[in-house]
């Protein structure tokens, strides 16, 4: 396991947030955390037991859930967003898997039917939604 409590968080330059407060994120008082709101603890607690169970110390992964934390302020921060449900988002990233094996791995979309077991039809529309997602984030990459 790479060792990341040496290494140090790449500067967020275009938010508030610097590098030196992400460094520091992990040496605020549990008692100041426990006055946030319980669903950002959440975040920490959850990120944090994830990241033990694939086999970071409890500092390494205490010290990632803060820059995860910090990151998803820096983009989310002050507004709404939606957090698809677990069957939602399975299928999400399915849907990108199979579109990189298609893209990437330059597997046929019968290999991909087989493998995924779908229909052709099915990964065909996967595909294509995939593929106007990509189009669609390139232009406005391109606009912005």
């Amino acid at each position: 396991m790479q060792n990341l409590t040496q290494q140090t968080p790449a500067s967020t330059s275009s938010t508030d947030f610097s590098a030196d407060l992400l460094r520091r994120l992990e040496d605020i008082p549990e008692e100041v955390q426990k006055k946030w709101p319980k669903d950002l603890s959440a975040l920490i607690d959850i990120y944090s037991a994830s990241l033990q169970r694939l086999g970071y110390n409890q500092q390494e992964a205490s010290k990632i859930s803060h820059i995860l934390l910090a990151e998803q302020a820096v983009y989310c921060g002050g507004r709404y967003f939606y957090l698809p449900k677990p069957d939602a988002l399975k299928k999400a990233v399915r849907d990108v898997e199979i579109h990189r094996d298609w893209s990437e791995r330059n597997m046929l979309p019968e290999a991909l039917a087989a493998k995924y077991q779908l229909s052709n039809i099915h990964i065909y529309r996967i595909l294509k939604q995939q593929q106007n997602y990509r189009r669609h984030t390139r232009l406005k990459q391109n606009d912005g």
